[in-house]
């Protein structure tokens, strides 16, 4: 059985824990330089902002698989330091020199410049704007750009934690994610942002997990006609790692999502061949949704609850309404341009102790 993870932001993402294999793409990522781009990699140095975190930790992995030294940050080293010794691959790394935990405050300038110092590429990974102030999390970002201006750095891969519309729609999460993309790049250095959608880990979070293996019932607030590119934080490392090889995509900002487009019949359908036994699915109404969600607000975030509440409803409305269909990711032409290999549900679901 899974043990549950720490709450986390379902407008944001949320977590996700082992993953490999893949049924989508070739993956030429593993290359000591990548074709087309002229960018030698083996060798070159990448930090990692949030490293710690659900989204930034499989991006050290990743770099270090292929063949990139890594400074790992976070505000104090003593619990990635313990991560990265418990890896054999990357305590192999570390004692080669080719990754070292670093610590960083956004709030403090001179420990970004620090860990930037030498650095190609920064891979900034942000928490939730629903558990921290957003305007913290804008100045942070702005810190990071001019400290990565200041080193010389090449490019920034932003990743947004969530997906993105072309412009701004007045939802709190993704204004400040705007916000942050902006101040990244206000000091010259390039940036390119990956949005992704729904994270496959979202299913072990206390929201939905309890009522899969208890009730074996998949309850979560996507209508059922909802189509969702599922995606695991393994495969948003592969994307990460494969972007900041590729200078040509400065500027650009990619939704991305797994290699299927599934409704909740579909996940659960998935669930049931894995768990062996029937999993119903059950379009959760956005209301209850919310109220099962302001508890965990209330006891996690700092910020008002009752706000937070509301922009949740007001943004999974849109998730599940808009014309646009943000969920529903078509990766055929992401993977032209990043050609990797992503896991499916079942893949992963397979993977999980449930």
């Amino acid at each position: 059985m899974a043990e549950r993870a720490p709450a986390s932001d379902p407008a944001e993402g949320g977590s996700s824990t082992h993953s490999t294999g893949a049924t989508t793409g070739r993956d030429d990522a593993g290359t000591s330089r990548d074709k087309g781009t002229g960018d030698a990699r083996r060798g070159r140095l990448a930090l990692v902002l949030g490293a710690t975190g659900d989204q930034g930790w499989p991006q050290v992995g990743e770099l270090v698989a292929h063949g990139w030294r890594v400074r790992a940050a976070a505000r104090t080293t003593a619990r990635l330091s313990a991560r990265i010794a418990e890896d054999p691959a990357l305590a192999a790394a570390a004692r080669e020199g080719r990754v070292e935990a670093v610590a960083v405050n956004h709030a403090d300038a001179a420990s970004l410049e620090r860990a930037l110092a030498g650095a190609d590429v920064l891979l900034a990974n942000y928490p939730s704007s629903s558990f921290h102030d957003a305007r913290s999390l804008i100045d942070g970002a702005a810190a990071a750009g001019a400290a990565a201006a200041r080193a010389g750095v090449q490019r920034v891969v932003f990743n947004t934690s969530l997906p993105m519309p072309a412009t701004p729609l007045g939802y709190a999460a993704q204004d400040v994610r705007f916000a942050q993309r902006e101040a990244l790049g206000a000091h010259g250095v390039p940036v390119i942002t990956l949005a992704p959608v729904v994270y496959m880990g979202n299913l072990l979070r206390g929201w939905a997990y309890p009522a899969i293996v208890e009730r074996s019932a998949f309850e979560y607030p996507h209508y059922p006609d909802t189509e969702v590119a599922w995606i695991c934080q393994e495969d948003l490392a592969k994307l990460m790692v494969a972007a900041a090889a590729r200078p040509a995509l400065a500027g650009r900002t990619l939704n991305v999502g797994g290699p299927e487009r599934l409704r909740g019949a579909d996940v659960a359908r998935v669930l049931s061949e894995v768990l062996g036994r029937p999993i119903e699915f059950t379009s959760q109404p956005i209301e209850d949704f919310c109220a099962r969600m302001r508890a965990v607000f209330a006891r996690d975030a700092t910020l008002d609850a009752a706000r937070l509440v509301d922009e949740l409803g007001r943004i999974y409305r849109w998730y599940n309404e808009a014309p646009e269909r943000p969920f529903a990711v078509d990766m055929t032409p992401v993977l032209a341009e990043l050609p990797v290999r992503l896991t499916t549900l079942r893949e992963w679901a397979a993977r999980q102790r449930w």
